[in-house]
């Protein structure tokens, strides 16, 4: 009966590992390089906005009708003017720490390998107070 036990254990465990290993996989490289047709663009001096991918849901997601897979890299000293935010966004932080300024609270520093959310109507100016690259990662819903 313990060997049973072992066995579905390691089951249990090796889909832990290979999903981890996934994500890794994802979000675990400098860039999302695996992209084959890259649109890139400079959307404020020394910030560069790439579009890896943008696709329609294979699975539709109530109220929204586009998905995207994007990069924004902030040289040292980059400042990304405060904009509305239309899309949903959830954002990985990599690279150096960057600075936030989001209208109605406090300015907040997200570290690396901070999760971020950023949700339509949010007024948001983003920062690079460091001496090296921030980059933010980004999967973004545009609404219906």
């Amino acid at each position: 009966m313990e060997r049973e036990e072992t066995n579905r254990e390691l089951d249990r465990r090796s889909a832990l590992l290979l999903g981890l290993g996934g994500a890794a996989t994802l979000f675990g490289t400098s860039s999302f390089a695996f992209a084959a047709d890259v649109k890139t663009e400079e959307i404020a001096p020394g910030v560069i906005l790439k579009t890896f991918k943008e696709v329609d849901p294979v699975m539709p997601i109530p109220g929204f009708k586009k998905a995207r897979l994007m990069e924004i890299t902030w040289q040292p000293g980059a400042v990304l003017p405060a904009s509305k935010s239309t899309t949903v966004d959830i954002c990985e932080i990599q690279g150096a720490p960057l600075y936030v300024e989001i209208e109605g609270i406090k300015p907040f520093t997200l570290q690396p390998g901070d999760i971020y959310f950023c949700a339509v109507g949010m007024m948001e100016k983003d920062s690079n107070k460091s001496d090296k690259p921030s980059i933010m990662r980004i999967m973004e819903l545009e609404p219906a």
